[in-house]
């Protein structure tokens, strides 16, 4: 989930929440938030501005869904 990938950045980055979150102009509470398993609300320039204050690259990647026979879905 993306909230795990930003809490693997921050560590790696040794931020704490606080940290980041002066980093990237939001609230130590809006850093959590992110981080939650839960939230959805991520923009593109959120994301790049959490990687760039981790010294991160954010790379966004398309993943073909797999149908029940473990074939892969290629429908419109």
């Amino acid at each position: 989930c993306v909230g795990e990938q930003i809490a693997r950045a921050r560590h790696q980055a040794h931020l704490t929440q606080a940290a980041l979150a002066k980093r990237v102009h939001t609230t130590k509470s809006a850093i959590s938030r992110y981080e939650s398993a839960e939230y959805s609300g991520y923009s593109l320039p959120l994301l790049t501005r959490i990687a760039k204050a981790c010294g991160a690259d954010l790379k966004i990647l398309f993943v073909a869904k797999r149908i029940r026979n473990g074939a892969y879905s290629t429908a419109s």
